[in-house]
C-alpha cells in the first residue's frame, strides 16, 4: 500500500522469549479475571512437554504486541505415533486493534500449526490440567465464541464453574476414632499409594499432584481419607501454580461412595484453605451428576461461571479453516 512505513507493517513470529512481559502484560488487558501470572504460564505453556515456540503465534505491529494464539499439540507417546489432538489454549487481540481480521490471522496460524503437527482435532482448552480456561465464556468474551463458530468450530457441550464464600466455613475437625474412615494428611511413606490411587482417576490429575509434591514441604494441601484396605479418596486444594483458592482435583473409589467421605474431605479442605486465610474457595469444572452437585451446594458452593467447550475436525479446511498458505 502506498504510503505505508515499515513500522506499520503486521508481521507474526514464533514466541520472542526477549517478549514475555509484554505477553503477560497483553493477556491480563485482554482477559482480566484469567490472565495467567508468570508462574501458571511457566506450568501450563513453557514447562509443558508438548510446547513449542512455534505453537505460539505473536503478532506485532513494529515493536508493538498487538495479539497472541497458544496452540499445544498432543505429544506422542512414541516418536512413530503422530498426534491426534490438538488444543488452543489462549488466544487474545489488544482492544484498540479488533474487527482488523487478527483475531482470524492468529486462529487460522495456531490451526495450521496444529495441523502440521499431526493433529486431526483442535479442541479450546489445554492437554490435561494444563490449561487456562476449560472453554469459552460466552458472557465475558462473546467475540471469541463468534469467532470459533465462523471457523467451523462445533459446541461439544458445557461447564460450570462454582465459588465458595469461606467467612463461615467450619473447623478442620477430623472424625473421633472408631469411625469406619480415617482423615490425614498424607506423609512421605503415603505417597505411592495416593499417586496410584489418584491415576486410577485420571494420570493428568496424578502429574498434579506429584508436580505439587516436588516442590511442596509435604502433603498440606491434600487430604486423604482411609478404609481398612487403604486409601479411598482424597481432595486437594491449591496445586496450581499461580491459583490461589482453587479447590480440586478430588475423587472417591467406587465402591465407598454414598457414604458421605467425599462430603467430609471437602469440609476439611474448606476448613483448611480458611484456615490459611483464603476468603473463597473456586474450581472450574462443575461436578457430573446430582449427587455431586448437591454435596457442593450443601457446603456453599454456587454457580459464578459457565463455560462452552468447542471442537473442529482439522482434516477438512472447513469455514475460514486453516489453508496451506504460510503468512509472512
Amino acid at each position: 500500500m502506498p504510503g505505508l512505513r515499515a513500522a506499520d507493517a503486521v508481521t507474526q513470529t514464533p514466541f520472542q522469549p526477549r517478549a514475555l512481559d509484554q505477553l503477560l502484560d497483553l493477556w491480563r488487558r485482554v482477559m482480566p479475571d484469567d490472565a495467567p501470572g508468570e508462574a501458571r504460564l511457566r506450568d501450563i505453556a513453557l514447562l509443558n512437554p508438548a510446547f513449542s515456540p512455534d505453537g505460539l503465534t505473536m503478532l506485532w505491529r513494529g515493536t508493538r504486541l498487538l495479539g497472541f494464539c497458544l496452540a499445544i499439540a498432543e505429544q506422542p507417546a512414541s516418536p512413530a505415533q503422530r498426534p491426534r489432538r490438538g488444543w488452543l489454549a489462549g488466544l487474545g487481540v489488544t482492544p484498540d486493534e479488533r474487527r482488523a481480521g487478527h483475531g482470524t490471522r492468529l486462529l487460522e496460524s495456531g490451526l495450521r500449526y496444529l495441523a502440521t503437527a499431526g493433529c486431526s482435532v483442535a479442541e479450546l482448552g489445554g492437554n490435561g490440567e494444563r490449561y487456562l480456561l476449560p472453554g469459552a465464556d460466552p458472557v465475558a468474551y462473546p467475540e471469541f465464541r463468534g469467532l470459533l463458530q465462523s471457523h467451523g468450530f462445533r459446541r461439544t457441550g458445557a461447564t460450570e464453574a462454582m465459588t465458595c464464600d469461606l467467612s463461615d466455613a467450619p473447623a478442620v475437625v477430623a472424625p473421633p476414632a472408631g469411625e469406619r474412615y480415617e482423615y490425614l494428611l498424607p506423609d512421605d511413606g503415603d505417597i505411592p499409594e495416593l499417586l496410584a490411587v489418584v491415576s486410577g482417576f485420571s494420570h493428568s490429575w496424578a502429574g498434579l499432584v506429584r508436580s505439587y509434591l516436588s516442590r511442596a514441604d509435604g502433603a498440606a494441601n491434600i487430604w486423604a481419607a482411609r478404609g481398612p484396605d487403604g486409601i479411598v479418596g482424597f481432595a486437594g486444594f491449591d496445586l496450581f501454580p499461580g491459583c490461589p483458592g482453587r479447590f480440586g482435583p478430588t475423587g472417591v473409589i467406587p465402591a465407598v461412595r454414598g457414604q458421605g467421605v467425599g462430603a467430609h474431605l471437602l469440609r476439611l479442605s474448606l476448613g483448611s484453605m480458611a484456615a490459611r486465610g483464603h476468603r473463597s474457595a473456586w474450581f472450574l469444572w462443575g461436578p457430573e451428576g446430582e449427587s455431586g452437585r448437591r454435596m457442593y451446594a450443601s457446603a456453599g458452593f454456587r454457580v459464578s461461571r459457565q463455560f462452552e467447550f468447542f471442537s473442529r475436525d482439522l482434516q477438512s479446511p472447513g469455514p475460514g479453516g486453516p489453508s496451506k498458505e504460510r503468512e509472512s
